[in-house]
């Protein structure tokens, strides 16, 4: 029997990952498909470009045109079918571009025939990438059977077992061994909070903070964008229903008298027929950059840059709201009763790597095991250096959910927070072993410090570019906030665990 591996809440993460990466694989299967049926037995002939829609994308300008198709012997129609792949340059109205479309029902005209292949390479690309990140999350373990004992041989067994217990009593030396003296348990210690949350609410605050600056920062540049609109005009409209996307064309004059010509896609197309008039807004500076006088009557596209900062919040909205969950947990953990158990604290390395990840307790109590990650800073570093007795006995207060997670109070010490939930079984990626005294003390060396340093500059200043220094913190505050989702409360990472 084989038994599929609990996922963590922190594993959601990467699950949604597997998610966008299979979305993105059924994507390009789609475009595949439907590219290799045009190339080989697809209708031939041609279209008459009407509509070409503007799309600010990563590797700059590109254009996505939209047209008529009438196949080469006339017996195939289509009202309009959009052009692969996209173009730097928009084509002209009246253009005429030849393709092949794979059926009679089809929306878009392959202009290269050797589409197919590429998007077949990226869509193994993405299955590949997908599958092997579902395998090692959704990991099946074997189950094993425990075989059965026959009565019979396992009475002579507790048989045999007694006899040489008795025989261990009657050769014990006569001369008492001094026993070594018990560990004094500390139940009346001190006990006071780990001033690891401290870090831990500073983190989440200042992750919500950059994140609110962000989203401010972004309406207030959008907010001048239209503020920068004095201009008004009436535009008349001389193209209705152009392309798939039934978009209008809209002809407005500017302060000199000159014309200029916008499209957009309206939400009702039946309300906007060729001659009539639509109340627009431009900046005199710009004539091109011209809204809608009333644009909730059009489905206006997002700028590029807001929708690439929106992508970038992302990440750091999930973050977040996790947090606050687990912050959550913690809280109402706080409030319950503890019970007696024993702990051994461990340090994990990853199976690849060199150096050691994160702190995880060994916690025993009522004849089970369980494993759970701790949010660690140098007091914890101080009492395992200071040559504390192992098992610590501490105290388990449980936080309510589904899954099981502690507080753990450690007499004399304080509390260690979880960084995850408490699991039955050692984590798979790493290796736990104790802690060993001998390691601590090693100072990180001088390029790895310039390497980090050099990282977190380039990041700093992309974000600065894209959304200025609110964002540039906030991609600081999201990497701090990372960390102490995975238990890292001083930020400085396991400096005092280098080999």
């Amino acid at each position: 029997m084989r038994r599929i591996r609990a996922i963590e809440s922190h594993h959601w993460l990467l699950l949604s990952y597997v998610t966008v990466l299979f979305g993105c694989a059924i994507w390009m299967a789609v475009l595949a498909v439907d590219s290799f049926r045009a190339t080989h037995g697809g209708v031939a002939g041609a279209v008459t470009v009407e509509d070409c829609v503007y799309a600010d994308t990563e590797d700059g300008p590109e254009w996505t045109c939209s047209e008529p198709f009438v196949s080469t012997d006339g017996a195939v129609r289509i009202d309009a079918v959009k052009l692969k792949p996209r173009y730097g340059e928009p084509f002209e109205d009246g253009a005429t571009v030849p393709g092949r479309v794979s059926s009679s029902s089809a929306g878009t005209l392959h202009t290269d025939d050797r589409a197919w292949m590429w998007a077949t390479g990226l869509m193994v690309l993405f299955l590949g990438t997908g599958l092997y990140h579902l395998r090692s999350e959704l990991r099946t373990e074997p189950e094993v059977a425990t075989p059965p004992v026959d009565p019979e041989l396992a009475a002579i067994s507790a048989r045999a077992r007694a006899f040489l217990t008795e025989w261990e009593h009657v050769f014990a030396p006569s001369t008492p061994v001094a026993a070594a003296p018990a560990p004094v348990p500390a139940v009346n210690a001190p006990k006071r909070a780990n001033l690891a949350v401290g870090k831990v609410l500073a983190g989440w605050l200042l992750l919500v903070l950059t994140i609110v600056g962000t989203v401010w920062h972004l309406m207030e540049w959008e907010r001048q964008e239209l503020e920068s609109l004095t201009g008004q005009a009436l535009g008349t409209v001389t193209g209705a229903r152009l392309g798939a996307e039934n978009r209008i064309e809209v002809a407005y004059p500017d302060t000199t008298g000159a014309e200029w010509r916008v499209r957009w896609k309206p939400v009702d197309p039946d309300s906007y027929r060729e001659g009539g008039q639509v109340p627009v807004r431009y900046d005199p500076t710009q004539p091109s950059e011209v809204m809608p006088a009333y644009p909730e009557f059009f489905e206006i596209e997002p700028r590029g840059r807001t929708v690439l900062v929106e992508l970038v919040l992302l990440p750091g909205y999930v973050l977040a709201w996790a947090w606050m969950w687990r912050l959550g947990r913690w809280l109402l953990g706080a409030w319950r009763r503890g019970r007696p158990a024993e702990a051994w604290v461990l340090v994990a390395e990853l199976h690849w790597g060199t150096e050691p990840t994160s702190f995880w307790l060994e916690l025993r109590d009522a004849d089970r095991i369980w494993y759970q990650r701790i949010v660690w800073d140098r007091r914890l570093v101080r009492l395992l250096a200071g040559g504390a007795q192992l098992p610590l006995s501490v105290e388990l207060r449980r936080c309510p959910g589904l899954r099981r997670m502690y507080l753990v109070d450690v007499p004399g010490v304080g509390r260690l927070w979880p960084a995850s939930t408490a699991r039955a079984r050692p984590p798979r990626n790493y290796h736990l072993r104790p802690v060993e005294l001998h390691l601590f003390g090693h100072a990180e060396s001088t390029g790895r410090h310039l390497a980090i340093l050099l990282a977190l500059t380039v990041l700093v200043g992309g974000g600065w570019l894209l959304a200025g220094p609110a964002t540039a913190a906030y991609l600081l505050a999201l990497i701090g906030g990372y960390q102490l989702w995975g238990g890292g409360a001083p930020w400085r990472g396991f400096y005092a665990l280098r080999r």
